[in-house]
């Protein structure tokens, strides 16, 4: 058996702080832990800029995490939730792995993060959550003109607050 310590840091937004369940399942080279779910009992998880820190025991031992998968569901009142990063250590080997995020995380997407996730787009790992929320940020972002002849403004469409059913608009 072997331990891993996680630390999430959920970000320091409005609105960031989420009651929803999240689970991760950890990847090394060629192998992957069952899924964890991140909680602890009778705290108040991922609230706004807090930093939560769990120890999940698997049988599958990463000596270094390679990548998560990391994805939450809609329970809670308020289940919108903002990550910046997640630091996976083994305990047993001490390699520690820092996976930043910096996005809203949506109910029920599967979001894949490597360790330092940087690259060029042409070269990323993950093009189809790529392109998933490139068309997103494209349908939630959209020029408008207001005044011909003046410069094109940007209309922005907030998220839905799932409980209400509702899309807030800007006025």
């Amino acid at each position: 058996m072997v331990s891993y310590k996680i630390s999430v840091k959920t970000g320091d937004k409005k609105g960031a702080g989420t009651d929803a369940n999240v689970y991760v399942i950890l990847h090394g080279k060629g192998t992957k832990t069952s899924e964890q779910n991140l909680d602890t009992f009778f705290k108040n998880d991922f609230e706004r800029g807090s930093i939560d820190t769990y120890s999940v025991d698997s049988d599958i031992n990463i000596p270094e995490v390679q990548r998560i998968e990391l994805w939450r569901d809609n329970n809670g009142l308020l289940s919108n939730w903002y990550l910046d990063w997640i630091e996976v250590t083994n305990v047993e080997t001490g390699i520690t792995s820092i996976f930043p995020a910096m996005k809203w995380i949506k109910e029920d997407n599967h979001y894949f993060f490597k360790h330092i996730d940087t690259c060029l787009p042409q070269d990323d790992p993950f093009k189809d959550m790529r392109m998933l929320e490139l068309q997103t940020i494209q349908k939630d972002y959209q020029l408008q003109v207001k005044v011909p002849g003046l410069p094109a403004q940007v209309r922005v469409f907030l998220f839905s607050y799932s409980i209400l059913d509702i899309t807030v608009e800007p006025v």
